[in-house]
């Protein structure tokens, strides 16, 4: 069966220095994937080594992975798409970044984090981003910082990884569904990594917040109101991969977006041992050929606009 992995991360070279970061190169991604009979991978760079940089730093850094990626697309075109990454709150200057990166060089769409040093990517200076985005029509991808909201209380146990970035996803996630960005921009394309962290599972108490209005006000205020329907309803338009690696997080996760709105994803690299875990999740998915086709490459065909079917083979 065709499979396209639509979570794998890759730094330019000069980032590679230190030697803990090796498989974050883009020879360990081909490696991997094509070990595993996965022969298009979706490439992002998930910009850890920003943490605590200047702005003015952040965007030489990001001015040379949107090089460094138009060079990997151009290098394996065969292989890879490849995205742009941005801070979706840091200005004008980021945007128009973006707007290089795939209007004149071709990527595929944009990576970003849940936070960026205490930024949320639904602070105000960020609808710029989110309005560039659905302009170019293009898939977001949303995933946990280096440094993630809660992670001083987690610092053992692999917990911050574990633990404290999905839940930063989750809020990232929660605060652009209430904040409006479906009202906004009706079109756009965000796709939540790890299952969206833990979106799906709390979804449910974000709809009974919305729904109980002036009552129970002693829970905190819910204004101002900018969405005009439950929260469940914009979630429905979000997708999701399936890197969480616990089939019934996934399947409830499959059951709120939707079998059509699910990407096959493993996080590898980094995680390369788990490239075949992930896949036997899918596998072992209690639905029809049909549906695990679209998790595995046509729902990604159709979000990455690709012209033909990608061909490969799971071992």
């Amino acid at each position: 069966m065709r499979v396209i992995n639509w979570h794998s991360h890759v730094y330019p070279p000069e980032e590679l220095s230190d030697s803990r970061f090796w498989m974050l190169s883009i020879d360990s991604l081909l490696t991997c994937n094509a070990d595993a009979g996965v022969e298009r991978v979706v490439v992002t760079n998930p910009l850890h080594y920003l943490r605590g940089r200047t702005l003015a730093e952040c965007l030489d850094a990001i001015k040379r992975w949107t090089d460094y990626a138009a060079e990997l697309k151009a290098a394996y075109p065969d292989r890879v798409e490849v995205f742009a990454s941005t801070i979706p709150a840091a200005g004008k200057d980021f945007v128009r970044e973006l707007e290089r990166g795939v209007g004149e060089l071709g990527l595929k769409g944009c990576f970003v984090n849940s936070s960026h040093d205490g930024m949320y990517p639904d602070e105000e200076q960020a609808w710029a981003f989110w309005e560039a985005a659905s302009a170019l029509d293009i898939p977001v991808m949303l995933h946990s910082p280096h440094c993630a909201f809660g992670e001083d209380r987690m610092d053992m146990y692999r917990l911050i990884s574990s633990i404290a970035r999905p839940m930063d996803e989750t809020l990232s996630l929660a605060r652009l569904i209430v904040r409006g960005l479906w009202e906004r921009f009706p079109s756009v394309k965000l796709v939540g990594c790890h299952g969206g962290g833990g979106i799906c599972e709390v979804i449910g108490r974000m709809d009974y917040a919305y729904e109980l209005g002036d009552y129970c006000e002693f829970l905190g205020a819910y204004a101002p109101v900018l969405i005009h329907q439950a929260p469940s309803t914009y979630l429905r338009n979000m997708w999701i991969d399936t890197a969480n690696y616990w089939p019934p997080a996934l399947w409830s996760d499959i059951q709120s977006v939707g079998i059509e709105h699910t990407l096959f994803g493993a996080d590898a690299p980094p995680l390369n041992p788990l490239l075949p875990k992930a896949i036997d999740l899918v596998n072992n998915l209690p639905i029809d050929q049909t549906e695990r086709e679209a998790v595995f490459h046509a729902n990604a065909e159709r979000l990455l606009g690709l012209a033909s079917p990608v061909a490969g083979a799971v071992a």
